[in-house]
Parts: C-alpha cells; sequence; structure tokens
C-alpha cells in the first residue's frame, strides 16, 4: 500500500510540473526555443561567467559591477553549454523548481482549503515571471527572488515570532544573506531589516543568550561562503580590487551629491514612493494580503518590517530600473496564497480554479511584460515585435574573417551579445561601457582611449539607437553623436567603418576596425 501511495503522489505532481516547464520554455529568454537572450545584462554576466570559467579573476583582470558569486554561477552555465544560453536556462529551471517547492511548503504552512497545495504552489513561479520586472531573465534580482521567499517562509511558519525561529533555521538564512551579498548586496535588504529586528527584539526581552546564539549561528552560516570568495580573491592577490569596484566604485559613482541629509533622506523616499507607484496593482494586492491577515488577527509586523527594508535598499541604489523590483515583489506571493485562502461552501469545482492559476501562469507574462516580443523563436528570424537577431552573428563572420582571435571594445553600451556570437572573451580590463558617464568613473574612458590609441584591440562595436544613414559617410557623421564626446577622437583617428547592420530602426551596430 506505501509502495501504491507513493506512486500515485509522484503522479499527483507530475502535471504541475510539466506546465512549469512548459511556461519556463516559453517565458525565459534563454530558453532552447528562442535563438538567444538579447538582453544585454544577461550577456554581460554570461560574458564575465565565461571569463571567469577561463581563469580571469572578476574586478582584477575584468570589470564588471555586480557580485563574484552571481559569475561563477554563469561559470557553471557556461560549463554545461559556453556558445548558448542553454546551460543558463538550466540554472533559472533549477531556481524556479525551487521557488515552486518554496511556495508549495508556503500553502501548507497556511492550510490551504480551496484546492491543493501542489497547484497552488505554481503561484511562487507566476509572481516571478508575471510582470516586467523579470524582462527577460538572468537578472541578481531573479535567483535573490529564491532566498527572499525562503525568509518569508520562514517567518511565516513561525508565526512572525523570531522566538519560534530554531537555530538551524537561523543557519541557513545565514547562508542565503551571504549568498545575496556576493550575488548583489542591494538585494539583502530583507535579511539586513530581518537580522537587526531579530536582534532588537531579542535584546529588548533581555534574552542575551538567545542573542548571542544567533549571532553566532548565523555568522557561522554567513561565512561559509564569504570565506570562499575572500580566499579566492587573497590566492589571486584580488582583494584589494574586489573592495574597490564591488563595494567602492558602486556606493560611490551612482547618484552621489553634497545634498543635505534631509535632501537625500527626501529623495529615498520618492525613489521608495516610485517603486510602488510603478506596480500599482501588486501593491495593492500585497496591501490586500495584509489587511486580511490583520482582519483574520495575525500578526504581520516582522513581515512589514522586512518589505520596508526590501523596498529601501532598492531606493538606496539611487535610481530605479524596472528589473530591481523583483525583490519585493516577491511579497505578492505570501499575499496571493492569503487572498485565496478562503472556504467556499459546496465547492467542488477545483478544476476550474486549476485552469484559471495555468492560464494566468502562461498568459500573464505576455501581457504585462513586453521585453518578451524581442525574443526571436528559432527559424523564424523575426520576433513578434520585429526584432532581428543579424548583427551579432554578422559581425562574428567578419571578425573572424579578419582576424583569427579577433579582439573587440563596447564603448557606448553593455554586450549585446557580440562576445558570444564571435566566441571570443575579453582583453581588455574594461571590455564594455558601464552605466556611468565620464564624470562617475572617468578611469574607464581613459582606458578606452588607450587601448584605441595603442589599437590593443581589433573591432570596437558603436551601438546607434536611429536608423542607420545609408552611406559610409553618413554612418561617420551619426557616431559622436552615441559616444562620450572624450572618445571621439582617438575612435576616429585609429579604427573605420568595416560594417553597419540593423536589427530594428532604434537597434542598429557600426563595427570598426583598426588602421
Amino acid at each position: 500500500m506505501k509502495n501504491k501511495f507513493n506512486k500515485i503522489e509522484i503522479r499527483q505532481w507530475i502535471l504541475p510540473v510539466v506546465i512549469l516547464l512548459i511556461a519556463c520554455v516559453l517565458i525565459m529568454g534563454s530558453s532552447p526555443l528562442y535563438i538567444t537572450n538579447p538582453w544585454v545584462d544577461s550577456n554581460a554576466m554570461f560574458t564575465m561567467g565565461r571569463s571567469f570559467l577561463h581563469g580571469y579573476v572578476p574586478f582584477k583582470d575584468i570589470i564588471d559591477q555586480r557580485g563574484p558569486m552571481l559569475y561563477l554561477l554563469f561559470a557553471v552555465g557556461a560549463v554545461i553549454r559556453e556558445n548558448n544560453f542553454f546551460g543558463i536556462f538550466l540554472i533559472q529551471v533549477v531556481n524556479m523548481l525551487t521557488v515552486y517547492v518554496l511556495t508549495w511548503k508556503l500553502a501548507n504552512t497556511f492550510t490551504m482549503k480551496i484546492i491543493d497545495a501542489k497547484w497552488l504552489a505554481l503561484l511562487g513561479p507566476l509572481v516571478l515571471m508575471a510582470t516586467n520586472a523579470y524582462s527577460l531573465g538572468g537578472s541578481p534580482e531573479e535567483f535573490a527572488f529564491t532566498s527572499i521567499l525562503y525568509l518569508l517562509l520562514v517567518i511565516n511558519r513561525a508565526k512572525q515570532n523570531v522566538d519560534n525561529i530554531s537555530l538551524k533555521e537561523f543557519f541557513l538564512l545565514g547562508i542565503n544573506l551571504s549568498w545575496l551579498f556576493w550575488v548583489k548586496y542591494s538585494t539583502a535588504g530583507a535579511y539586513v531589516a530581518f537580522f537587526i529586528w531579530t536582534a532588537m527584539y531579542l535584546l529588548f526581552k533581555k534574552k542575551y543568550r538567545k542573542v548571542l546564539r544567533v549571532i553566532v549561528t548565523s555568522l557561522l552560516g554567513f561565512s561559509i561562503i564569504t570565506i570562499l570568495v575572500l580566499l579566492y580573491f587573497s590566492f589571486n592577490n584580488a582583494v584589494g580590487d574586489l573592495i574597490k569596484i564591488y563595494f567602492v566604485q558602486n556606493m560611490t559613482a551612482y547618484g552621489q551629491t553634497n545634498n543635505a541629509v534631509i535632501v537625500k533622506l527626501m529623495s529615498l523616499l520618492f525613489l521608495m514612493g516610485q517603486e510602488i507607484g510603478a506596480y500599482r496593482i501588486v501593491s495593492l494586492l500585497i496591501l490586500s494580503g495584509w489587511i486580511k491577515a490583520l482582519y483574520n488577527r495575525k500578526n504581520i509586523t516582522l513581515e512589514l518590517v522586512v518589505f520596508l527594508g526590501t523596498i529601501l535598499f532598492v531606493a538606496m541604489q539611487h535610481r530605479l530600473i524596472q528589473y530591481y523590483n523583483l525583490v519585493w515583489i516577491t511579497f505578492l506571493v505570501v499575499a496571493l496564497l492569503r487572498l485565496v485562502n478562503v472556504k467556499l461552501t459546496n465547492f467542488k469545482n477545483q478544476q476550474a480554479v486549476k485552469i484559471m492559476i495555468v492560464s494566468a501562469l502562461i498568459l500573464l507574462p505576455f501581457v504585462n511584460n513586453q521585453d518578451l516580443c524581442r525574443l526571436v523563436i528559432k527559424g523564424a528570424g523575426v520576433s513578434v515585435g520585429e526584432n532581428r537577431y543579424n548583427a551579432q552573428p554578422e559581425f562574428a563572420k567578419i571578425m573572424h574573417q579578419k582576424e583569427k582571435n579577433p579582439s573587440l571594445l563596447l564603448i557606448n553600451d553593455l554586450d549585446n551579445g557580440f562576445y558570444l556570437s564571435a566566441q571570443t572573451l575579453p582583453m581588455t580590463k574594461y571590455w564594455q561601457k558601464l552605466n556611468m558617464n565620464y564624470q562617475q568613473l572617468p578611469q574607464m574612458y581613459e582606458a578606452f582611449n588607450t587601448y584605441m590609441r595603442n589599437k590593443q584591440v581589433d573591432f570596437v562595436i558603436i551601438k546607434v539607437d536611429v536608423p542607420l544613414a545609408p552611406d559610409r559617410e553618413g554612418q561617420y557623421r551619426q557616431i559622436p553623436g552615441f559616444i562620450d564626446s572624450h572618445l571621439s577622437y582617438e575612435l576616429l583617428k585609429n579604427y573605420r567603418i568595416e560594417s553597419a547592420l540593423s536589427n530594428k530602426d532604434d537597434d542598429n551596430y557600426i563595427l570598426m576596425y583598426k588602421k
């Protein structure tokens, strides 16, 4: 009977998991259904991961702004498949399945009344993929989503009371905090708020021994990843580079002003308001979930504190980009579970609820996320939004015809997939234009000039956001309007136009070859 029961249980899991996998194939930009993931952030991180795999030391040999554990994750994807995003897709699927399992555990914590938790667990992946904050997938916030969802599971399983959280869970929470810290530390706001609240609560209750045990246990968890990171950078004599780029540069370059403290505080509050305002329906649903919890006399104090910490850390990046919001949208998972947790008298049509959840999982991303219209299905040649992927493979052919091992540089944009298409790696420390102007990061622009002056790279690629001029003379005139003025002289003196191709009217590229 036991074996029969287990087989029945397994069969009950198969259908929702298969539906989730179908959704992943349709919605993830890295899916094998599509030619490639065209998002610049995913391509930049994949280039960093591929470089990491080939022995480059992040921040010392090659510069980008995110955390070393994210590059390791993308390096693992490169081990699986280095010439396309299939390995990254598999990692994303594992992450999505983890979100599914955590949501299932949350549903069981709430003792759902309307439908089997195996189907309600699809709400977790739905929340992750259903807004434009997901974009085309592969952001650090996508992987942070899972750790924050685990924190929400622990909080609600403990009924919002830190006294009910075991030392084992504090150890695991410490590991998750370390993971977030070394993936992208601005995603760790939920954990920072949680641990501050925990310390204050236990000190207020005069539970000094427990405070000490919690600190030691959590730090032990935090140290596991942290020690490995520090050992790696110490072994490569790059701890100073890690601190300089990952911490100092990121903290000082963006949005830093000499304004008074009150002005900076108002700016933070304004950005926090913008986060909420950008996703009004999501915010309303989260608020409705809290109201229902209060109506049912449930304690949500800790969850509110953690939410505020999350949106504060997002705002502290001093600007708002859509995918940043993914970390606080995680709270919608809990809200939806609360809102659907109702008992309907004589309700027998569970099949209708399943169909609604599955339909939402498949359709809502295409309703809310316009980035998906950029994805080109293999064999189609053009996407729904009339985007093409011509420039990258065509430039790759030209580069390999000119040079056996071509080197390239992107001086006015992030990597658009040119390194992946050419199957080459950066040959210079600065290899793409980070999102900083000359005043914020002058050393990057000076490095670009040095590379071009000495012709250290074979090719320079320029992105042009208007239709390309029909002739070379016109294209030469277009270039200065799309690059920093400090770069025009060395570029035009040392490089000539080799080719120019368009993926769309506002997505055009000029390939320049050294003279």
